[in-house]
């Protein structure tokens, strides 16, 4: 087997190479790009932010879509939003860092 070395140059021109799934460190040139190869496909990682127990942070389920739809995206080309927390966890608006909606809005 024969190693060839990876200079520099090289390395980043490999890296240019390769499309980001991560939408926001896209350019706007390479959005396009990435858009075709994904055949327009696109992630939308939601979750909530509430506690968890004192063992866990406040974005538990945030961290884990995230976690998730990045390792997808792994197997399979996608374009991968940024992260989007949205819930309805109005029953523990009074603990510290819970965002909640209330049902009107």
């Amino acid at each position: 087997m024969k190693l060839i070395p990876l200079t520099l140059c090289a390395a980043a021109s490999l890296f240019s190479q390769a499309l980001s799934p991560r939408w926001e460190e896209l350019t706007a040139s390479d959005f396009e790009k990435a858009v075709a190869t994904a055949h327009n496909t696109c992630v939308l990682p939601i979750g909530i932010i509430e506690k968890h127990g004192p063992h866990l942070p406040l974005g538990n389920d945030l961290i884990n879509v995230r976690y998730a739809s990045l390792h997808a995206v792994e197997q399979e080309y996608a374009v991968v939003f940024p992260e989007y927390f949205f819930g309805q966890i109005f029953e523990a608006r009074h603990e510290p860092g819970a965002i909640a909606y209330s049902a009107k809005l």
